[in-house]
C-alpha cells in the first residue's frame, strides 16, 4: 500500500501518494490501491486470511470488536461470499488479475469508485 515505507507507519509523501490515488486516480488505479490495502503481507495475493483481517478491521472502526465480529456467523458468511466471488478460478487466493476482473464487473463497486469523481467535481 506504501511502498517506500518499510515501518508499519506511513511517511507524509505515502499517505500523500495514497490520498491523491483514492481522490484523483482512474478507476484501475483505486482498484489497484484497494488491492495492495487487502494484500496485508504484500506477495501479491489476497488469501481468505488476509480478506478476513480486513473485513474485522472495517467492522471495528464501526465499533465493534474483533471477537464479535470473529464469533458472528453473518461477517463470516460475508467473507466466504466475497472470497468465491473474487478467487475466480478457485485456488484459494485472489490474484490481481481475478481482483480487477470482478471488480470491473461489478457496477456496484464501479459506482463507488466514481462517487470520488462526482464529489471532487462539485468541489473544485
Amino acid at each position: 500500500m506504501f511502498p517506500s515505507t518499510v515501518s508499519i507507519y506511513p511517511t507524509r509523501e505515502d499517505l500523500l501518494i495514497s490520498l491523491s490515488t483514492l481522490l484523483r486516480g482512474s478507476v484501475y488505479e483505486r482498484l489497484r490501491w484497494t488491492f495492495k490495502l487487502y494484500d496485508v503481507n504484500g506477495d501479491g495475493c489476497i488469501s481468505r486470511g488476509e480478506l478476513s483481517e480486513i473485513v474485522i478491521a472495517v467492522h471495528e472502526l464501526m465499533g465493534r470488536r474483533a471477537h464479535q465480529v470473529e464469533d458472528d456467523r453473518k461477517a463470516r458468511e460475508q467473507i466466504d461470499r466475497v472470497f468465491r466471488k473474487l478467487d475466480l478460478n478457485q485456488d484459494g487466493v485472489i490474484t490481481i488479475e481475478e481482483f480487477m476482473e470482478s471488480c470491473l464487473k461489478d457496477d456496484v463497486i464501479t459506482r463507488s469508485l466514481q462517487m470520488f469523481d462526482a464529489k471532487i467535481a462539485k468541489n473544485p
